[in-house]
């Protein structure tokens, strides 16, 4: 299911195991159905395994420089790094690559932990299975970086709940929706009446989650220290006459749900407005990509050789991979499965 791993998440943090960090390792391997998961936080250029779940590849507890590991590298950088088959990447080749070579591992992905810009941690799933495509992987797990941030205690004080501020007209709503989140999150929730209400902005600058009823916004626009950071945090409340959607519908930077489905999907909406946002497909790559490139990348998608995507698109293989290095310069990624989950982001699929 859709938010099969955002569900087991939200549960381990409900019940708060003293094993958090060991069961939520093995949640997010279960769920992505992948044989290892490690956990591990950022200081500086170092990095520390805080949980693992499946072949035991690093120990817990151990650390060392991010930059031994290409996975740890990317995601230190805030962006995310997967591909379909490790022994094809000519950059793939420092001693925790080769060590994972060596244990068997095929195929793998790394998910960024970010706040404020920074890298905190990781999480690396990796697969004894060649030709696998991580794009729904890194997707699902990036919905709830947040949250395993949240478990795990890095990016912020020991026990510090998770913040949220509920601005809405009615006061009888907003106190239901504070208890939703109460109740599914380790969260502390302050309401405020609307754009009007004196202390919004402070109550908005130190939240990590804002949820506001669509109509009491009107036309302003949520304060932010920093530009677009609110939206980004915005989970948006809608009256849709009881329409209750499958799954909350992404809008702009923020998420919708509708007063009816709340109680189902607030949760999953909060905690992917937690995690770390994806940024926006670069408008510039994507206005500087040309048609054929375009064409290209939706043919990488598909999973197919160099060899049978030259041959649909009537070049030779040596053009093919010329154009994929401009490719993935101009997208500014390193490999195929960054590739394919940047056109993911622009909501481009294979045909």
């Amino acid at each position: 299911m859709a938010d099969g791993l955002v569900a087991a998440v939200t549960e381990l943090l409900a019940d708060r195991p003293t094993s958090m960090p060991s069961r939520l390792a093995e949640a997010v391997r279960r769920q992505c159905a992948v044989e290892h998961v490690a956990l591990v936080s950022f200081d500086g250029a170092d990095c520390s395994i805080l949980a693992a779940a499946g072949l035991d590849l690093l120990a817990v507890g151990t650390t060392a420089p991010a930059a031994l590991s290409t996975r740890l590298v990317r995601a230190l950088e805030c962006k995310p790094w997967s591909s379909p088959d490790l022994a094809r990447e000519q950059a793939f080749d420092r001693p925790i690559d080769q060590l994972a070579a060596a244990l068997g591992i095929r195929s793998g992905a790394s998910v960024p932990i970010c706040a404020a810009g920074q890298a905190i941690g990781a999480v690396l799933l990796s697969s004894t299975t060649a030709g696998r495509s991580w794009a729904e992987e890194i997707r699902r797990v990036d919905a709830v970086t947040g949250l395993i941030a949240l478990g795990l205690g890095i990016g912020r004080e020991p026990g510090e709940p998770l913040r949220v501020v509920v601005i809405h007209r009615d006061p009888l709503t907003a106190h239901g929706l504070a208890r939703v989140v109460e109740r599914g999150l380790p969260a502390q929730v302050e309401l405020a009446v609307g754009p009007w209400d004196p202390d919004l902005a402070d109550r908005v600058s130190a939240a990590d989650v804002i949820i506001a009823e669509a109509g009491a916004l009107g036309s302003a626009e949520l304060p932010s220290n920093d530009a677009g950071t609110a939206n980004r945090r915005l989970v948006l409340i809608t009256d849709d006459s009881g329409v209750q959607p499958a799954e909350p519908v992404s809008r702009g930077a923020g998420t919708v749900v509708s007063r009816g489905a709340a109680l189902t999907e607030l949760i999953p909406a909060v905690a992917r407005a937690v995690g770390r946002p994806d940024p926006p497909w670069p408008p510039s790559s994507a206005a500087t990509l040309t048609s054929r490139e375009r064409e290209l990348l939706i043919e990488l998608c598909t999973g197919s050789t160099y060899k049978q995507i030259a041959t649909r698109l009537g070049l030779s293989t040596a053009t093919v991979r010329g154009y994929s290095r401009n490719l993935y310069a101009k997208l500014d990624v390193h490999s195929r499965g960054e590739a394919v989950h940047r056109a993911s982001q622009a909501g481009l699929t294979a045909r």
